[in-house]
């Protein structure tokens, strides 16, 4: 039942031991998934901060750009999220939660000092960001650029290049814009490809070899004001997978944007997200299937963004059930909505659906002037059937000799 996947929520997609782009033999490298509450224990061989430190706390937009390394390629793309800063009542640490737009999910905290002037933010570089003890390796910070070899025949060569002599990356402070900027990267993911990878910036590395997951540039952060009652803008549904049985595979990706129907920054604290199916029916993660695996112990229908667990990721939820059996979720399609509250005021987005299937329709329906003239059925293997059960496969067939096929549940 459990799903071997990346420990950096955000990526939900394997990342390979070598940084290897196009080519053949790119070995998975497992970080199994951990459940909410195993990840509130720092593992006993690096010291990793998983509960939030006293202080002052204050919320970030991210924005920048950054690349990412797996088995199946190399993406540069734009920064988003948020990220979280503990201003500690000491006047000189920092901490900061999801450093990495990469590994924002995972929650975890690196520790950083304040300049006496409290213009800058300096943070050693080594720190983990994130640490599977039962393997034994992990994501930890690093400074270095990043080259794109070509090596013929379209396969590509993503390498990575510390610099040893940086032990810390350092953020300016601009106290009157809000904002917290990256010193000293640069890149540019618009460049012709292959070489749109080409840059310098915070990376995030295995701990073990040293290849190289992510690296960003050009980080910029802007603090996000008092939380208002506001209306979130609409999530975006990327993509549906279901794995045919009752093991968990079965997906729902997505994408949250933080930010309002007039665009300004949403508090990502105050908001939390909700499927539906078909009309407009509310699913419920019961707590009997999902509750011990993923640190819950109520029915949830409403899950607060960046929640973590053995099924919740940051643009991902898994599912134990199916479509292809006599209890499916939804016969047409699946969607998302979003749920703003602030001052005990709950602003809704609207549910934005992904249509899997055709929408089932009437048996008896005309169609342009054509009469049905008889219906078949055959289960999701091809098998025909004498009567519909579970998510079925209806074929029609009209009287001018044409045929239509829908799925439909019965």
């Amino acid at each position: 039942m459990k799903k071997l996947t990346l420990l950096l929520l955000s990526a939900a997609i394997a990342v390979s031991a070598s940084a290897g782009i196009k080519s053949a033999g790119n070995p998975y490298r497992p970080m199994a998934k951990q459940s909410h509450a195993a990840m509130t224990k720092a593992p006993s061989r690096v010291d990793i901060i998983t509960e939030q430190p006293e202080g002052t706390v204050v919320n970030y937009l991210r924005s920048g750009e950054y690349v990412l390394s797996s088995l199946y390629g190399y993406e540069p793309a734009a920064q988003s999220g948020r990220v979280k800063v503990v201003y500690a009542d000491d006047g000189s640490t920092v901490y900061i939660q999801d450093i990495l737009c990469y590994a924002e999910g995972t929650g975890t905290w690196v520790v950083g000092e304040l300049s006496p002037d409290g213009l800058s933010i300096s943070v050693p570089l080594g720190q983990y960001v994130a640490y599977n003890e039962e393997f034994g390796y992990g994501v930890v910070l690093a400074w270095g650029s990043t080259d794109v070899i070509d090596l013929g025949d379209d396969f590509y060569w993503f390498e990575f290049y510390p610099d040893e002599r940086e032990t810390e990356v350092v953020y300016e402070i601009d106290p009157e814009n809000g904002t917290i900027a990256m010193v000293g990267s640069e890149g540019d993911m618009n460049n012709p490809y292959p070489y749109d990878c080409v840059a310098t910036g915070l990376a995030g590395v295995w701990s073990d070899d040293g290849s190289i997951a992510t690296i960003e540039w050009g980080s910029t952060w802007t603090v996000i004001g008092d939380a208002v009652p506001a209306v979130p803008a609409n999530p975006e549904v990327t993509d549906f997978f279901d794995c045919g049985d009752e093991s968990g595979y079965t997906r729902l990706d997505f994408n949250i944007n933080l930010f309002d129907v007039d665009g300004n920054p949403l508090d990502s604290d105050c908001l939390t997200y909700s499927i539906f199916t078909d009309n407009d029916e509310l699913f419920t993660f019961d707590v009997e299937t999902y509750g011990a695996l993923n640190g819950f112990d109520t029915d949830m229908t409403e899950i607060p963004y960046g929640y973590s667990g053995e099924d919740f990721y940051l643009r991902r939820v898994y599912f134990y059930r199916t479509n292809m059996g006599d209890n499916p979720m939804f016969s047409w399609r699946i969607g998302i909505q979003l749920n703003y509250t602030v001052e005990g005021i709950t602003n809704k987005s609207d549910i934005v659906y992904l249509e899997v299937y055709p929408k089932p329709t009437a048996v008896n329906e005309l169609t342009d002037g054509k009469t049905v003239t008889g219906v078949r059925y055959y289960n999701m293997a091809g098998q025909e059937m004498a009567q519909p059960s579970g998510l079925t496969i209806q074929v029609t067939t009209y009287s001018d000799g044409t045929t239509s096929a829908v799925k439909v549940v019965k």
